[in-house]
């Protein structure tokens, strides 16, 4: 019998669609108070930026409704917590979400990152709106 290794595809609970979106995210502090190690309890809004910390703009490489991977030249570490507001077009609001970076992949020829992001929490009307454009975008790519 054939002992088949997982590979990162079957790990991975959704499916990712390539799709470049806007997103601009900060570092959420740790020693936040409301900070709780349940973070699907922990609302978005509530979460403080890092002191001295700035927002920081990027983009998207692909989304899912799990995670996504962004683009970036910040010096970002496996763990790290990250407020994101992710742009999605005809959208009259960022979809607003905690994510929790897996790993850091180097980018040949220039020092960005690829970083794959795991969503830790997210509003359930957010969810949705984020749902319909991945749906959105699955029908285009038939």
């Amino acid at each position: 019998m054939t002992d088949i290794k997982r590979g990162w595809l079957e790990r991975r609970e959704y499916e990712r669609v390539k799709d470049i979106l806007k997103v601009s995210y900060y570092r959420t502090s740790e020693e936040s108070p409301e900070l709780s190690d349940d973070y699907r309890d922990t609302t978005v809004e509530k979460l403080q930026m890092v002191q001295g910390n700035r927002l920081i703009t990027s983009m998207t490489d692909d989304v899912s409704r799990g995670g996504l991977a962004i683009i970036t030249d910040e010096a970002l570490v496996q763990g790290d917590k990250l407020i994101i507001d992710l742009y999605i077009p005809q959208a009259s609001s960022p979809v607003k979400l905690l994510a929790e970076v897996m790993h850091l992949d180097g980018l040949k020829g220039n020092d960005s990152k690829k970083a794959g992001l795991k969503i830790i929490s997210i509003s359930k009307n957010d969810l949705k709106r984020l749902e319909s454009h991945l749906s959105g975008l699955n029908k285009k790519q038939k």
